[in-house]
């Protein structure tokens, strides 16, 4: 069986770029994230994605423990959380208002 989460964390280095990353009460950390702004349709070949408004896509293991409210710095551009999604994957979708 492919292993997924594997390719997951292997896409986000390709074509991630850096993200500033607050968590509630916590440090600023630099992690690497998939933006996409909501007129963007990314290259991805066989990959979709669809973004209704601003979203991050970052490795669960550099949000463990997500909230709404957290923040992000995304190409100079300050993001608050308005919605994030998990599951069993490695990723996490976080759904962003411009601050």
């Amino acid at each position: 069986m492919p292993d997924f989460d594997a390719t997951d964390a292997a896409v986000i280095n390709v074509m991630g770029e850096d993200v500033s990353y607050t968590p509630n009460g916590m440090a600023l950390v630099v992690v690497t994230g998939f933006f996409q702004a909501p007129d963007e349709e990314p290259d991805t070949q066989d990959l979709q994605f669809i973004a209704t408004g601003p979203q991050v896509t970052l490795l669960n293991t550099d949000a463990p423990a997500p909230n709404k409210g957290d923040l992000f710095t995304i190409r100079g551009v300050d993001y608050t959380v308005k919605d994030f999604e998990t599951d069993e994957s490695a990723l996490v979708v976080f759904h962003l208002l411009e601050t």
